[in-house]
């Protein structure tokens, strides 16, 4: 298998972490692109453009982050990470999720020229953040895709989106989160 990955893509980052975790991710061919500079290589294997793209050992193409993680956890190597009680970890996956697409769209809008960016748009994937925020959910002892999917989301706020403060509006989930920290998975991961 390979992957196309960034460094600072928070759906590269929970792709990895399932790889790290699965024990697949030294026997990952990955390839390091800049999505933004419009590779070649890129194109040619997912005509979208964006990472992260897997290429699978009989040539499948998946892109989007939490399909490629659905993908690998039907690899026989390492434990589930969906398990038997599917649909109550995808629900935590798509609450992640929620917040991992709003602080990525507060990083495009940075990206913008000053005088074009919204800060009601803004504004409003903040709030987004903290609503979904209050509703994630977070328990020691598991880390299943769900969990990966909010440390990703966690990780990538304070990458990103540092001025929303989710540590004071979540002191349990940031003690959670200073704990999954310390995984192999979430260290080989880090993006700084």
């Amino acid at each position: 298998m390979k992957i196309y990955y960034n460094v600072t893509s928070p759906y590269t980052r929970k792709v990895r972490i399932v790889l790290h975790e699965k024990g697949l991710f030294d026997v990952t061919e990955q390839i390091l692109v800049d999505p933004w500079a419009d590779p070649a290589a890129l194109h040619a294997t997912v005509p979208v453009g964006r990472v992260p793209a897997l290429v699978t050992d009989d040539g499948l193409v998946l892109s989007e982050s939490t399909t490629i993680c659905d993908y690998l956890d039907t690899l026989p190597s390492g434990a589930s990470l969906i398990g038997k009680d599917r649909w109550p970890v995808m629900a935590r996956v798509a609450v992640a999720q929620g917040i991992i697409d709003a602080s990525f769209a507060i990083a495009i809008e940075a990206r913008r020229p000053e005088a074009l960016r919204s800060t009601d748009a803004v504004a409003r994937h903040k709030r987004a953040i903290l609503r979904i925020l209050a509703s994630a959910e977070a328990t020691d002892g598991r880390f299943d895709l769900g969990d990966i999917s909010l440390a990703t989301a966690l990780g990538y706020l304070d990458l990103r989106v540092q001025d929303v403060d989710w540590r004071k509006a979540r002191a349990d989930i940031a003690g959670w989160y200073a704990t999954v920290s310390q995984r192999p998975s979430m260290i080989a991961t880090n993006p700084t």
